[in-house]
């Protein structure tokens, strides 16, 4: 080896335990305004708020940087030093993983907007229509002279009391009026056919929830590893409530929506991307996610 190899490798040892020796120290600095939590979950939740509020700082840190921080604070509230830390970091792997309960995934209803109702055809939105009895004048013919303004009164003619020679009488019906209460509507609105008024329709997608992982168990790294982008279920949902001290969510998406390959079965988590160092970004909100692979992409192969 020559001379000027050996340097460049002893350099570059150099720089990364410098780096190194910065991100412990921070840890450590970071370790005395993030309070101690049970599990290591709490930690990063904790870690992500203050990243949020110290964004123009933190946002010059790489994703890489933040993991090992994360792991040298818990390390150094557990055992006021690193080596618990370095023993972790060296054992991690990163997985995007899925389930779904089966749940179709509800839209809004083109046809409404979304509202749950629609204007009423039959009133045009107004909420009234117009009297049938008076044809919307609002009075009618009288019944007792029966429209003559006079009645019969022991053989004479005699101005009709009741309409009092007018021939009309308020209509009953509106009161006048000449419109009536839609009978069609609820002032105007008419519930929806097409959604039955809620204001979602049920579509062919599932919902499913994602979660991107960092795993220090090896179980769990051997079933997502042996399992990527494959048709095998990865654990149950109940394995995978049970074992969430063994793992860090990264990023958790709960709002997500596709069309299922008929292998996917409800309430089985399944891996659709592994890696033991992933590209990774972060969110607006300063969490980490993948930059690459995606259970969409996973479902369509």
């Amino acid at each position: 080896m020559s001379y000027i190899t050996l340097t460049c490798l002893i350099d570059l040892d150099t720089i990364i335990n410098i780096m190194s020796d910065k991100i412990k120290r921070l840890a450590k600095n970071l370790s005395d305004l993030i309070p101690e939590q049970e599990e290591l979950q709490g930690t990063y939740d904790l870690l992500v708020q203050l990243m949020h509020k110290q964004k123009d700082y933190f946002s010059h840190k790489s994703p890489e940087d933040v993991i090992k921080l994360l792991f040298y604070i818990w390390s150094y509230h557990k055992t006021h030093s690193f080596e618990l830390g370095d023993e972790m970091l060296n054992k991690l792997g990163f997985a995007l993983v899925f389930y779904t309960e089966g749940n179709q995934h509800k839209d809004y209803c083109d046809d409404c907007g979304g509202d749950g109702d629609n204007q009423c055809e039959h009133c045009d939105g107004t909420g009234s229509m117009e009297c049938d009895d008076c044809d919307g004048s609002g009075d009618k013919p009288c019944d007792d002279c029966d429209g003559t303004g006079e009645i019969e009164d022991d053989g004479e003619m005699v101005t009709c009391p009741d309409c009092k020679g007018d021939e009309v009488v308020v209509c009953d019906n509106c009161g006048g009026d000449g419109n009536v209460e839609c009978d069609y509507c609820n002032y105007g609105r008419q519930t929806c056919d097409t959604c039955d008024g809620n204001g979602e329709v049920e579509t062919d997608d599932l919902d499913y929830n994602e979660y991107f992982i960092v795993t220090w168990n090896k179980m769990i790294k051997d079933r997502c590893e042996y399992t990527e982008g494959d048709t095998d279920i990865t654990m149950s949902e109940y394995d995978f409530d049970k074992l969430r001290d063994r793992f860090v969510v990264l990023h958790f998406d709960p709002d997500r929506f596709a069309e299922f390959a008929e292998f996917v079965q409800e309430n089985e988590v399944y891996c659709a991307y592994y890696d033991d160092n992933p590209k990774m970004q972060f969110t607006s909100d300063m969490k980490l996610k993948p930059t690459q692979g995606s259970v969409n992409a996973y479902l369509k192969r």
